[in-house]
C-alpha cells in the first residue's frame, strides 16, 4: 500500500515539474546588456575563452541561471555566458528577419512610419506582456514611433 501511494505522488510531482517546466518555456526570460561593452565567455567564468561583445542594449534570452553567471541565447542563436551584474531589465528588442515595416497603427493596412534592418535595436514604447497580440509599439533612436510584427522581433 505505501509503495502504490509512492507511485501515485511520484507521479503527481513528476507531471506538475514537467508541465512547469512547459509553462516556464512559453514564457522566455529576455534581458538585456547594460554595459557599452558586453564580453560574453564560453564558460560561466571570467577565464574562459572570450566568445562575443556585445554593445549597450542588445537583448538577450537567459537559458541558465548558475551563482552569478546567465548562459544567454542572442538573436542569432549563439549561446554564451556573461555575468548577471551585466545584464538588466529588457526594454529593447532587435530586428530578426531582414527588414521590418514599422506601420502607423497596429494594421497590415496602416501607412508605413519607417523600416528597419536585421540587427537594428528598438525601444518598447510600453512593456509588452507575454501573449498580447501580433504587434509591439516601438521606438526608432532617431524618434519615430511604429507598430513592428512580434515575430519579426528578438527580445519579446
Amino acid at each position: 500500500m505505501k509503495f502504490r501511494v509512492f507511485n501515485r505522488c511520484l507521479s503527481f510531482v513528476l507531471t506538475a515539474a514537467a508541465l512547469g517546466l512547459m509553462a516556464g518555456a512559453a514564457h522566455a526570460d529576455f534581458r538585456q546588456t547594460s554595459a557599452d561593452a558586453t564580453i560574453a565567455f564560453e564558460g560561466p567564468s571570467a577565464k574562459a575563452t572570450k566568445q562575443y561583445l556585445y554593445s549597450r542594449g542588445t537583448p538577450v534570452e537567459v537559458v541558465v541561471q548558475i551563482e552569478g553567471w546567465l548562459k544567454v541565447r542572442d538573436a542569432q542563436g549563439a549561446l554564451a555566458w556573461v555575468e548577471k551584474k551585466a545584464l538588466t531589465d529588457r526594454t529593447n528588442v532587435q530586428i530578426k528577419t531582414p527588414t521590418a515595416d514599422a506601420l502607423a497603427a497596429p494594421d497590415a493596412a496602416s501607412r508605413i512610419v519607417f523600416r528597419a534592418e536585421n540587427n537594428v535595436l528598438l525601444t518598447l514604447v510600453t512593456p509588452q506582456p507575454p501573449d498580447t497580440g501580433a504587434w509591439a509599439q516601438v521606438r526608432h533612436r532617431d524618434g519615430q514611433v511604429g507598430f513592428v510584427r512580434v515575430d519579426a522581433l528578438f527580445g519579446l
